[in-house]
């Protein structure tokens, strides 16, 4: 999938919108379901329409028709608030009169009906499915969307299909993330990806929200943090320069924890999210096509105590540690957390506040990095996939080309018109931040495979409030880690054969 330039991107869906509100207006079922949406001028989202020198890309077969075909898909997430990305649910939403646009063009044009089988905040239920369908060799789903931490043992054990191998269909396509297809290719085989089909990756990219009002009121004299972001400065020293100066303990009970006031607000897992904004992994793809580990560095070590230096500050409070009895939406909403390291999923929590709050990328490691890392959480994030057992692989292909097309012809750039019309953005200072976060993707498939617990050794580094340590922990377990990247690797290229 292309990168998306939120500023073009919102003109472009800002067109759409026209047409979806005209939509919104009918009853469904009286609509024209063979109608295309116009995404921008003198461009059509029908691929049997285009004209003989149009450059855009177009599926593989633009006329496929089928004889109602029913396209089986299983959606299991651990989130329970997962972006919608399939189900028309009549609630004339933006987003949902797109789903039933693209549905309705698939189904009149090309005779294709998703069957979709939601298992949400159930990701369990999506492993031992995919897991009955390949013990009983019985094609029961012909596309998945999988929760990460799920997906990966599937991958590595073979109930997954290399997308790679399906002749009909090309990831290269604009309509899939070229960025994480090539993050996660090993041994030459994709068995997961991203892309239009789904925002399941996007949504829980990371970010920091920050309270407007109370940045003002707290750092009258600091710098602007946009322009810190546009220069390339804002890094976590700058963070925690600006954020050191908030703590207030407000129901003067000599007790600090959620009833009180602080510069920032984090969670365990901002350890990844930090090692990873530095452009550092757990492990990455080598030149040779395999999984190789690279955590071992003096520069992480460096990252994890400059990250645990802040997490463990007086003006610094970990949601998932801190006691007091207040939810941490609350701690935020109520204005007692400045800044909030957190998800662009969790963004909409806030859309209700009275208060303004803007969003920026989670910051640099220094200011000697060249480029923003962004990257989103694998604990909630969930990938698009193909179970091993098909029916035709090569017809899934074909509609799952098309699918993504006209998702991104239509679903996409809904999401992008509601992100960017009051859901979760309400500055539009904000917008140049958001293309930093999406054009900048950053994969670390060490994290997904979850290599000898690395994960959990290091969420409990932070839970537990260690420091200084961190080298040795790893070394305790790098052994171990590297016998199973070695396994690993050798099982991945021993599925080759499968094809």
């Amino acid at each position: 999938m292309k990168a998306k330039r939120f500023l073009s991107a919102f003109l472009a869906a800002a067109l759409l919108l026209g047409s979806l509100l005209l939509l919104a207006s009918c009853k469904p079922g009286t609509e024209d379901p063979g109608a295309v949406t116009q995404d921008r001028p003198g461009k059509t989202s029908d691929p049997s329409q285009a004209s003989p020198d149009e450059t855009e890309a177009l599926p593989a077969d633009p006329t496929a028709k089928f004889d109602d075909l029913s396209f089986k898909i299983l959606v299991a997430t651990r989130s329970t608030r997962p972006p919608q990305d399939f189900l028309f649910k009549d609630d004339q939403s933006v987003m949902d009169q797109a789903i039933y646009e693209r549905n309705m063009t698939l189904e009149e044009k090309h005779g294709i009906r998703l069957d979709v089988d939601e298992r949400i905040g159930k990701q369990a239920e999506g492993a031992s499915l995919l897991e009955q369908s390949y013990g009983s060799n019985d094609a029961m789903y012909d596309y998945a969307v999988i929760h990460t931490y799920t997906l990966a043992p599937l991958a590595s054990g073979g109930r997954l299909y290399d997308m790679s191998e399906i002749r009909t269909l090309d990831l290269e396509k604009p309509w899939w993330d070229q960025t994480v297809s090539d993050g996660v290719r090993i041994a030459g085989s994709v068995f997961f990806t991203s892309g239009d089909v789904s925002h399941c990756v996007d949504d829980y990219m990371y970010c920091v929200i920050f309270n407007k009002a109370m940045y003002k009121e707290k750092v009258p004299n600091g710098a602007d943090v946009y322009d810190l972001v546009r220069e390339g400065k804002w890094t976590l020293d700058a963070m925690a320069e600006i954020c050191s100066g908030v703590k207030e303990d407000l129901n003067g009970d000599d007790v600090m924890d959620s009833n009180d006031r602080y510069g920032l607000m984090l969670w365990c897992d901002e350890l990844f999210a930090s090692i990873q904004a530095a452009g550092e992994r757990i492990a990455k793809v080598n030149d040779q096509g395999l999984i190789e580990l690279t955590l071992g560095n003096e520069r992480v070590y460096s990252i994890v105590d400059k990250f645990t230096s802040i997490e463990q500050a007086d003006w610094s409070i970990n949601f998932q540690t801190m006691t007091g009895g207040k939810g941490w939406p609350s701690v935020f909403s109520e204005g007692n957390a400045m800044f909030f390291m957190s998800l662009f999923n969790e963004v909409s929590r806030f859309r209700d506040m009275d208060t303004d709050y803007g969003i920026l990328p989670n910051p640099r490691y220094d200011e000697a990095q060249d480029k923003w890392y962004c990257t989103f959480s694998a604990g909630l994030a969930s990938f698009s996939c193909l179970p091993y057992v098909q029916a035709d692989a090569e017809r899934t292909g074909t509609v799952l080309d098309l699918l993504g097309y006209y998702s991104s012809k239509t679903t996409s750039p809904a999401y992008y018109v509601k992100t960017l019309t009051g859901e979760k953005v309400r500055d539009e200072e904000s917008v140049f931040c958001l293309d930093i976060i999406f054009n900048n993707k950053f994969v670390d498939i060490g994290h997904y495979y979850q290599l000898a617990n690395l994960n959990t050794m290091m969420y409990n580094y932070v839970k537990n409030g260690q420091s200084g340590t961190f080298a040795s922990s790893y070394e305790a377990v790098k052994k171990s880690a590297e016998t199973l990247v070695a396994r690993m690797n050798a099982q991945i290229e021993k599925l080759k054969d499968q094809y």
